[in-house]
Order: C-alpha cells, then sequence, then structure tokens
C-alpha cells in the first residue's frame, strides 16, 4: 500500500509539472497562433476575390462575345 501511494504521488507531482509546462509552452505560442489565423483569413479573402474577378471577367466576355463576333464580321465583311 505504501509504494502504491508513493508511485501515485510521484505521478501527481509529474502530472503538475507537465501540466505546468503545457501552460508555459501554451502562452508562448499563442500570439503565433493568432497571427496565423489572421494570416489564413486573409488568404481565403484574397482568394474569393480572385475568384469573383475571374467569375466576372468570364461574365463579360460571355455577355459581349456576341456583339464582338457581329463587329468582326461587319469589320471583315464576312455574311
Amino acid at each position: 500500500m505504501a509504494i502504491s501511494g508513493g508511485v501515485d504521488a510521484t505521478l501527481r507531482e509529474e502530472i503538475k509539472s507537465l501540466t505546468k509546462t503545457v501552460e508555459k509552452n501554451h502562452e508562448a505560442v499563442a500570439p503565433t497562433l493568432e497571427e496565423w489565423k489572421k494570416m489564413k483569413t486573409l488568404g481565403y479573402g484574397i482568394s474569393g476575390l480572385i475568384a469573383f474577378a475571374g467569375l466576372t471577367i468570364g461574365g463579360v466576355v460571355a455577355y459581349m462575345s456576341d456583339g464582338a463576333v457581329s463587329a468582326l464580321r461587319h469589320w471583315l465583311k464576312i455574311n
């Protein structure tokens, strides 16, 4: 029984020590994680803008293609 109690006490102390170490490391890394989250959000925003611009340009090209074909045929005098 005495050995079991000693082992339990040793394990409790090691767990407390590890908990303190983990908390200290978490505090040290937290600003970097926040910065990474901001960069990730900014990247998603930029990707969205690029996709939106591509869709807009594609829509404009599709909308104006009939007029462009008509103007080209007129310019080349093709019936």
